[in-house]
């Protein structure tokens, strides 16, 4: 009994003296542990809203900057763009876009008797004509470029190459350019070109050759159409190279004549594809066309084209190459092309 009053009375005494201290009167301020920078920041800024966010469109992905070269080839661009050089190697130039349908073609071979007498007859360098008729440029399923021609055994279809192989001849690009010419049109002269002639040249080549040099001799002396009447009234065919000649004109001439007639074209068109000169001359001026009604301008072409039809035919290579009318182009020799402006462009490079 005695020891449980000695214990209460030291447990009294202990509670009396800890609540007679400051510590049980004033709690202690607890001292705050350290924190990030950031964090304590955000704790003493004053709280706001933050504003609602407007919509934005999806971020475009970013373009990679290019990369400095670090050698070797250059990356392909998506389309060459090849830089034209002239003369220009005759494959590049048969590969390309340059030639278009109906362009007229002249050539001569050096070294070629009846070639030598066309040219003499005619005082022309060149002595042969032709037109382009297809190739790869124009319609598929083709690989080469052929040019339609009378030659000995009528009307036939020519690789260029052909010419082109030939060492000792020369060939030389015009183009008959006008805006209503278009591929249509084009694709009509060669056609009426294709169905013209129909007889085949049989006679022998002495034959020729000598004909050739008499036709020469007949069109000094009295001019290329009655040249070519005398040479039908001996039932002679005049020879193929002037016929030739001839197909490109009455080709050009025959289809102005059908968009005439179709309402497709003004008869003043005619007097643009008459090459030969005195035939050119029995044309009313192109101005003097509008004097005319649409029928009265529409018999006079037709009348025309049967009253000179001689002269058309008789026109020869050196009609063709000294006429305004048709634009030179290009000129072909030793596996090069050319780039030429005028008849005296040519001139230089033939000699």
């Amino acid at each position: 009994m005695h020891r449980y009053l000695i214990a209460t009375g030291l447990a009294v005494l202990a509670l009396l003296a800890i609540a007679g201290t400051p510590f049980a009167l004033t709690p202690p301020t607890p001292i705050p542990a350290e924190r990030p920078d950031a964090l304590a920041q955000s704790e003493t800024a004053p709280a706001t809203q933050p504003p609602a966010a407007a919509p934005s469109a999806p971020t475009p992905a970013p373009v990679p900057a290019p990369q400095p070269a670090t050698g070797g080839e250059p990356p392909p661009l998506e389309e060459e763009v090849v830089q034209e050089v002239w003369p220009m190697p005759v494959e590049d130039f048969l590969a390309g876009k340059y030639l278009e349908r109906a362009d007229v073609v002249l050539t001569r071979r050096e070294w070629d008797v009846a070639s030598w007498a066309i040219r003499w007859a005619t005082n022309s360098p060149f002595s042969h004509s032709a037109m382009v008729f297809t190739g790869p440029q124009f319609e598929s399923g083709y690989t080469s470029t052929f040019v339609i021609e009378a030659g000995t055994g009528g009307v036939d279809l020519t690789n260029l190459r052909d010419y082109i192989a030939d060492k000792s001849a020369f060939i030389a690009i015009k183009r008959f350019r006008k805006e209503w010419f278009d591929e249509p049109k084009q694709s009509r002269v060669r056609g009426l070109l294709l169905d013209k002639i129909k007889a085949s040249y049989n006679y022998w080549a002495i034959g020729s050759i000598a004909r050739s040099l008499w036709f020469g001799v007949e069109r000094s002396v009295t001019g290329e159409r009655d040249a070519v009447r005398n040479f039908r009234e001996r039932n002679w065919d005049a020879p193929n190279e002037f016929i030739c000649s001839g197909l490109v004109q009455v080709g050009f001439v025959e289809a102005a004549i059908e968009y005439i007639k179709a309402g497709q074209l003004p008869a003043s068109a005619l007097n643009e594809v008459v090459f030969e000169p005195e035939a050119a001359t029995r044309l009313p001026a192109q101005e003097d066309w509008g004097y005319l009604d649409d029928e009265t301008s529409k018999t006079t072409a037709v009348l025309f084209r049967k009253q000179n039809f001689d002269a058309l035919q008789s026109v020869t290579p050196e009609n063709l190459a000294a006429s305004d009318k048709l634009e030179w182009l290009y000129f072909i020799k030793n596996g090069m092309v050319y780039k030429v402006a005028s008849y005296d462009d040519v001139r230089k490079l033939i000699e």
